[in-house]
């Protein structure tokens, strides 16, 4: 089990909330009790309570036999009363004497009184310097302190850390010539903790570390004026894989009725994340699904890469409804429209002649137009929005929904026993 004991940050920056956050990304259920409250948000401490030696004890009398314990801000002589009761828990303690815009929290002078409790001690190299523990750290020997140097060198275009004697490098991330967010330090302890607690040497760990932390900046900063580590957005990124996979789960049926459904065009099925904003944060095949000799072949898995007419319609579509974040194009059949029909589907036609000259000659205004003129006549997203063709352009149907799956099953009712495909 790994423990976490640190502050409550309110803005979720710093603190056991962003510590808790960061350990989710390893996969790690991480226990917590909170040693402190802070009144502070992503800019400023205004203030702070300590919690007393005998609530905290009370908590953690009732959780199990901690592996690791990642300790941030707390009253530093607790370390020592923490060590005594688990004598067997490797301790990491990210110490914070003050708060980037100067709060002061503990004494120089009780931290160093504690250090010898705990097995590594994170801090940043200002940290360093006040405990005077920098040169300890320079030694090949030494094995507990690890000291981060993002507060110091702004202009490099790295970050160091160092760790028994050796210093570890990474690519410094900026955004709008600004590369301090608040709650590195204890995203950084927690991930380390966290490779710690997964079995990884500590200067395994760091390497490690250090390369989440950069991919974790990079979509930080991505969000202004909020400058705090959003260690969540990380997350996302199984998300991403999901959608990967629920594409290659279809593929099977896909192929088995793509005779008659492929478009002499090509069929697409794209599949937006909920955040999305462009086509290549929308999961897709590439090059589309062809007819060769009568099977459908495709270019390549799918993934993200590529442009597309159903990526465009996915991220319209998803500004009228979040929900309907799927769609497919598929061959245009008078009897498909009937079996949709009588399926309960919700279809519109669209007539292709009442589009403006501008949208008609701007590549992909058309999808967007398409989808606006269904939801002004409707109200709603339509699981159908077909049309009869055009000069130049296919006739065509599209199917929306929620996800892959369900468009599947709508596309299975829309060919219907028109077809004799096998439901």
């Amino acid at each position: 089990m790994l423990l976490v004991i640190s502050g409550f940050d309110p803005s979720a920056g710093a603190g056991i909330l962003q510590d808790i956050k960061s350990l989710s990304l390893l996969g790690i259920t991480a226990f917590g009790v909170v040693s402190c409250y802070t009144v502070q948000n992503s800019e400023r401490v205004f203030s702070i309570t300590f919690r007393k030696w005998e609530e905290i004890e009370r908590e953690l009398s009732v959780l199990p036999e901690p592996k690791v314990i990642k300790i941030g801000l707390i009253s530093p002589e607790f370390v020592k009363l923490i060590r005594e009761k688990f004598p067997n828990a490797k301790i990491i303690w990210n110490v914070i004497l003050s708060s980037s815009s100067g709060y002061f929290f503990e004494s120089a002078e009780i931290v160093k009184e504690n250090l010898d409790y705990a097995d590594l001690v994170v801090l940043n190299n200002n940290e360093a310097e006040k405990l005077q523990v920098l040169h300890i750290a320079e030694r090949d020997s030494d094995k507990k302190f690890v000291i981060t140097f993002g507060h110091s060198n702004d202009h490099s275009d790295r970050i160091s850390v160092l760790y028994s004697g050796k210093y570890f490098a990474e690519e410094r991330i900026i955004h709008n010539g600004k590369s301090h967010f608040h709650g590195t330090g204890c995203a950084f302890s927690s991930l380390l903790a966290g490779f710690i607690y997964l079995g990884y040497p500590p200067n395994e760990a760091i390497i490690e570390t250090m390369r989440i932390m950069k991919k974790i900046l990079i979509l930080s900063g991505k969000e202004e004026p909020l400058r705090q580590v959003q260690t969540e957005k990380l997350a996302r990124e199984w998300m991403k894989y999901e959608a990967l996979e629920e594409l290659e789960e279809i593929v099977e049926e896909l192929v088995r009725i793509g005779k008659y459904t492929v478009p002499e065009v090509g069929q697409n099925v794209s599949y937006a994340l909920p955040w999305s904003e462009n086509e290549y944060e929308v999961a897709k095949f590439p090059g589309r699904i062809r007819l060769k000799e009568g099977i459908p072949t495709f270019v390549s898995g799918p993934a993200f890469k590529d442009k597309s007419h159903t990526a465009r319609m996915c991220l319209t579509a998803k500004k009228y409804a979040p929900q309907i974040r799927c769609v497919s194009n598929i061959r245009y059949l008078p009897e498909y429209i009937e079996n949709a029909v009588n399926a309960g589907l919700k279809v519109f036609k669209y007539d292709r002649a009442s589009e403006p000259d501008e949208v008609r000659n701007e590549d992909g205004k058309s999808m967007e137009w398409m989808i606006k003129s269904a939801v002004r006549t409707s109200e709603q997203i339509p699981d159908i929005i077909y049309d009869e063709g055009w000069f130049g352009k296919e006739a065509m149907i599209r199917v929306f929904g929620r996800s892959p799956k369900d468009v599947m099953e709508k596309i299975k009712k829309v060919v219907g026993k028109t077809t004799q495909v096998r439901l």
